[in-house]
């Protein structure tokens, strides 16, 4: 009896399960617009066969569209707009002409 139950116990270890990989977390698609400051009203849709990002307040109804590449995602088309915004904020201050947000993207 001794040599069965120890015959059992000296066996391979059992192999454990594979632990299940952790889910990616998933970018935001919605975010603050700049001009009425409403939080998480501006929101961004992709098109990447077109390869155009477009980007609308709910509040407001600015809008916004950039190129983008089969990297880019919604915060990105977002910090396109931003920079846009503050580049074209600079050049009214500074005494230039005025340049609506958008227009240098398009001029790309």
């Amino acid at each position: 009896r001794a040599r069965g139950a120890q015959a059992c116990e000296m066996g391979r270890r059992r192999a454990r399960k594979q632990a299940a990989p952790k889910p990616k977390p998933k970018l935001d698609t919605m975010f603050d617009c700049l001009f009425c400051q409403t939080g998480k009203a501006v929101e961004v849709k992709m098109v990447r066969l077109d390869q155009i990002g477009f980007l609308k307040c709910r509040v407001c109804g600015v809008s916004y569209q950039s190129r983008i590449s089969y990297l880019s995602e919604a915060v990105d088309v977002y910090s396109d707009w931003v920079d846009e915004t503050t580049e074209a904020n600079f050049r009214k201050d500074d005494g230039g002409v005025e340049v609506t947000p958008g227009a240098a993207a398009a001029a790309k």
